[in-house]
């Protein structure tokens, strides 16, 4: 089975970043909503990717949805 390194390596910070809040989930994610709103700039929503994946499709002369 492929190991791509970059799922590894985001996997492997997740783990230090849960150890850290002492393997509690709730301390857990409010460390990431307090990341979220101090880092903004950083976030990707849905709609974003949606708008940038139509955005090359349309740049490229692709319209079948087909790459």
């Amino acid at each position: 089975m492929y190991v791509d390194p970059i799922v590894e390596e985001i996997h492997q910070i997740r783990a230090k970043l849960f150890a850290e809040c002492n393997h509690d989930l709730d301390r857990y994610l409010a460390r990431m909503k307090a990341s979220e709103a101090e880092h903004p700039e950083r976030l990707v929503t849905l709609e974003e990717v949606r708008a940038r994946a139509e955005r090359s499709k349309a740049s490229s002369g692709n319209t079948n949805g087909n790459q």
